[in-house]
């Protein structure tokens, strides 16, 4: 009698385990045929090699640089370092984009926060790193 009963439940677990599994495949959350520049053009963005590393310890009007890839827009970027915006230049490096900035002359003997922000309606991205600025 507890054979029976346990085959079932066995069963209803293994379903159970796999249909996440089963269900995300293939539904990715991107047309293939939107209309629109911004259907198609949504991949993931990711900002990445940002430099110098969080934590480190920099002079005052150190430059710092990042990547962005999925993007096609570089207008879609901005950068504050402890909230002041910060101008930047970039390069289209093919497959992402290279922005370098220099941190703001009026941050000495403190830390700042860089916060870059990807402002894409369907890819919005956002990552920051701290740095220590001396005197």
């Amino acid at each position: 009698m507890q054979k029976l009963i346990v085959i079932p439940v066995l069963s209803l677990v293994l379903s159970l385990m796999a249909t996440p599994v089963f269900s995300a495949g293939g539904h990715d959350g991107h047309g293939s045929g939107g209309k629109g520049r911004g259907a198609s053009a949504c991949k993931t963005t990711i900002i990445s090699h940002t430099k110098p590393e969080h934590l480190a310890t920099v002079a005052p009007q150190s430059a710092f640089s990042f990547w962005v890839k999925g993007i096609k827009d570089p207008d879609a970027v901005s950068v504050t370092a402890k909230k002041i915006p910060v101008a930047l230049e970039v390069e289209d490096k093919e497959h992402f984009f290279l922005f370098t900035g220099i941190l703001p002359e009026s941050l000495k003997g403190t830390a700042a926060r860089i916060q870059v922000n990807v402002d894409y309606k369907k890819c919005p991205a956002a990552k920051g790193w701290l740095v220590k600025i001396t005197d």
